[in-house]
Parts: C-alpha cells; structure tokens; sequence
C-alpha cells in the first residue's frame, strides 16, 4: 500500500512538472541571415508564424509552422529601393497583417500599406494611405502610426513644426479594413525649446492620446498633461497633472482597456537632478475623463538597500529606466524597470545632461514629426536607455555600431530589474528585484529581457549568456509571487539569445531571436 502512495505521489508529481515544463524549438539558421540582417517578427497568423528579414536591400516574409520549420520564404517586390525608403513596420490583425512603408520619390513622400496574408503573400495592390509634398530630401519617416489594441483601428498621424508655439498635426484614422473613418487637423499650444510629445497610443475606441511635459534645462519635468483627441471631434483636450512639488522623470502612458482608463507612471525625484525617489502614478477615465487616481509611492530604505547591496542608499534606483507597464486581470498593474548603462572610453552615458545634447528624443530638423530610428537615417543615432526598449523591430545598424561619446569602445550594461506591483487604486501591493548583471561589448542585442503575460503570471525571460547560455524565466504572480523556473539551456555554445526582441505569439507561447556564430536565427519558446 506504501508503494502505490508512493508511486501515485511520483506520478502526480512529474504530471504537474511536465504540465509547467518548458520545450523549445529552433528555426534552421541560414547563413545568408547576417547579423546586420534586419527584422521584425510579425506574429502568428493563421496556424503559421511570421518573421520580415532584409539584408541588403532584398525584403522577404519567411513563413513557419508550429515547429519552426520553414515553409516558404516569400521576396517582397513592391518595396522602393533602400535609397528611396524611408520607413516601414508590422501591424498584425487577425489572420493578416498590414505592411505600411514610406518612401519618398521626387518632392512627394508616400505612405502605402499593402496587406500580408497568412501565407506571407501579397495579393492586392498597394492602398496609398497619405502623401506630404516636402521641399528637402528626407532621411527618416514623416508619418508615423499606432494600432488599437483589438487590432481593429489604425490611426496616421504628422506633426508640421515650422511654428513652434503651434503644432499642428493632420491625423487619418482608418479601420481594419483600412477604410477613413475620421480625418482631423488640430493644433496643439507648446512652449518653445521646453515641451515635448510622447507617448503616442489609441484607444479601441478611436480615441488618439499622448503625453505633453515640459522638460526643464535640469532635465526634469515638472509640467505635464495628458493629452486626449476623441475619435469624432477635431479638439484635442488636455488633462493636467497635479506634479507639484515633484520632479518627474520619463512618462509612461499604457491604454488599459480592461479597466477602462489611461495609466501613466514615471519615476520621480524631490529636487532639480535629485536622486530618484519613487513612482508617481495617474489614471483617468476612458469614459467620463474624471481622474480616478493619483498616488505618489516613495522607495523605502529596506528596499533601497535591496536593489543596491552595500552600495545602496539614496543613488540605488538611479539608473533605473521603466520599460513595461503590465495589467492583470485583478485590475492592477505592475511595472517593470532596469537599471542601464554604458561604460566606454569616453565615461558613461549620464541621465540628466542628456537632455541637453544635441540630439533629444523629439522631432527633427525639418517641419514634421520625425523621431529616431528611421529607416533613411539607419540606426538611432545615439544610444539611450529612453528610447532603449523596441522590443519588436531589430535594425541591425545599432550591432557593431559602436555609438561611444568619443568614439570607440563601448561597453552595454543590463542591471537588476525592479518590479513594482499596484492595485487597482493605484496602491502599493508588492515590490520585486530581479538580480542579474548583464554586458556586451559593442552591441545592446543580447542583454535586457522580455515579458510574456500568461494569466495571473508575468515570465521575465532573460538571457544568461555564458560558455553555454541559459534562458532564465522569473515568474511573478500579479500578488507578488515570485519564484524561478528551470532555466532553458542552448542547444550548443554557439547559440546567444536576443530576448528583449522576443515576441508573444500565444498564451504562452514567446519566439526569441538568437545569433549562431555569424548568423541570427529564431525559436520558439513554449513556458
């Protein structure tokens, strides 16, 4: 009688190890896929799994199945040539997704969007969604773009910046079937050479929203609104925050459907260039634009101590930078951020005096809304944790780049990551601290993580990289649970996973892109 306990014990156990087990698979790797290669991974339509490659100019839709085995590599014909192309990007809906590029051919930049079936074919011709007449070759997109979450809408927008205490944007919001639904042109109030833009998002309703700050010669914010342009009106209304006394740091903006409402977080200090001292958190209704909260949660010395060792105290969260805002199903959020940082032979990348380079992270020289990392201009142009988290599209410039301060050596340093848990209220439930310490030399595309949302549970994946690297996965419950998983070894030494690349492409299920040797190649991770 023991013995049968003592096997049905045995036997529930492995039932409930092989019900949590981990199973990877590995695409084959090409070698004509280089590590400058270009890519974006699209997403699972159908029963098939979509990755865009560009290498040298030649565009491609590699079609996979649910064992990453290849089906068939579809060339994209129709794109201009690199010299001509300013931009393009992935909208995945249900069982197609939209391709819209930008390219510029004579004084006129277009902007076309062609859609992408399931198989990775092209059968329509190109729908041209918006043209600008320009008088300068341009170097870098003059559209950009947004998608609602139910992958219903896409909304076009441009900002014309010739006046600068008046920016006026012209926005087209079509629907999954890229029909116009509303067309509006509006002009939004700004203070010369102090307020901002970020944070571009669109509801499921067709509501159009972003952040407006005023950023100080210090580097800190202490103005700030949400800025809210309904679906059906040509008024853009502004919902100020009530900062006060403190000093935000980067806002973050997330459209949290399920609740209904407009989540905003930053890190904050209590003085000008002050260490950081908290989260600062906002919320108002999709519906009604009343606030629902607005909670300042100050770091305590217990957890100060915590993210920093011995080293801590009052400097532990200061190069920390949030990168994902996470909602659970209890109604609650978490936030996720890391500390990150360069070292090379030019001294390290600084926080506050960035804001006074020469580069920022709004706009461009000419009269429209620009932003970093076009496809003209090939790269960033320079690095910063602030504009550090893409986590789908990989342009492969940024590898090898070596974007130091003067030139040369450069070091990529991936730290802890905090991960601070709120209820629905916005109150303070749990605080978690990843520990790891992560470093590349001359590339950011194998340090950081990704977060893959299953349920109650948030998988950090991370890499390990060592003689043979490990995928790490940290489990965090939306109560504050934490607990981690086997990591998932590499098939052999020459396999580096690029998580913060990876993508979600089910319940459960994340394909992470990984350099073998020379080469990129993709798996699919199932937790």
């Amino acid at each position: 009688m023991k013995k049968l306990i003592f096997s049905l014990l045995l036997l529930s156990f492995s039932l409930i190890n092989a019900a949590n087990a981990q199973s990877i698979v590995y695409a084959d790797v090409n070698k004509a896929d280089v590590q400058r290669m270009n890519f974006e991974i699209i997403g699972k339509l159908a029963n098939n799994y979509l990755i865009y490659k560009e290498v040298k100019g030649n565009h491609q839709v590699n079609v996979f199945n649910e064992s990453m085995q290849l089906l068939e590599s579809v060339p994209i014909t129709i794109l201009p040539k690199k010299k001509d192309l300013l931009d393009l990007t992935f909208y995945p809906f249900h069982n197609y997704a939209y391709l819209l590029y930008q390219f510029q051919k004579g004084n006129v930049v277009y902007c076309n969007a062609v859609r992408v079936e399931a198989n990775g074919k092209i059968l329509q011709e190109p729908v041209t969604l918006d043209t600008t007449i320009i008088a300068y070759t341009a170097d870098r997109k003059i559209n950009s773009s947004v998608k609602s979450s139910d992958g219903n809408k896409i909304l076009l927008f441009k900002i014309n910046k010739k006046d600068p205490a008046h920016h006026v944007f012209k926005t087209r919001l079509y629907d999954g079937e890229l029909n116009l639904i509303k067309e509006s042109r509006y002009t939004v109030s700004m203070v010369k050479g102090g307020d901002f833009l970020s944070g571009y998002s669109l509801a499921n309703n067709g509501d159009f929203a972003f952040v407006k700050y005023n950023r100080l010669t210090s580097g800190n914010i202490q103005e700030a609104s949400l800025m809210v342009k309904p679906e059906n009106s040509d008024i853009c209304n502004e919902y100020p925050l009530s900062v006060n006394e403190l000093y935000l740091d980067d806002i973050k903006l997330k459209i949290d459907e399920g609740n209904n409402r407009y989540l905003l977080s930053s890190f904050y200090a209590q003085q000008k260039r002050g260490n950081i001292a908290g989260i600062y958190n906002y919320a108002l209704s999709l519906d009604s634009r009343e606030q629902l909260f607005e909670t300042v949660t100050p770091f305590n010395d217990e957890l100060r101590k915590k993210m920093g060792g011995k080293s801590g105290g009052k400097t532990a969260f200061n190069d920390l930078f949030i990168n994902s805002i996470i909602i659970h199903q209890n109604g609650g959020f978490s936030i996720g951020a890391e500390a990150l940082y360069t070292t090379n032979a030019g001294g390290m990348w600084d926080r506050w005096n960035y804001w006074g380079g020469p580069y920022g992270f709004y706009g461009g020289p000419y009269g429209f809304y620009g932003g970093w990392g076009g496809w003209g201009s090939w790269g960033r142009g320079y690095w910063s944790p602030y504009a550090y988290y893409s986590p789908f599209f990989y342009r492969s410039y940024w590898w090898g780049a070596g974007y130091g301060y003067g030139g040369g050596y450069a070091r990529y340093n991936a730290g802890n990551i905090g991960v601070f848990s709120f209820d629905k209220s916005g109150n303070r439930t749990a605080e978690n601290i990843i520990f790891k310490n992560q470093s590349e030399v001359e590339t950011d595309g194998t340090i950081s993580y990704q977060v893959l949302v299953d349920g109650d549970r948030m998988h950090f994946v991370l890499n390990r990289a060592a003689k043979i690297s490990d995928l790490d996965d940290v489990i965090i419950t939306e109560d504050g649970q934490m607990t981690e998983a086997e990591p998932l070894e590499a098939k052999d030494k020459y396999v580096n996973f690029m998580p913060r690349y990876g993508k979600q492409v089910g319940p459960a299920s994340m394909i992470i892109p990984y350099v073998y040797k020379k080469n990129i190649s993709f798996a699919k991770v199932d937790f």
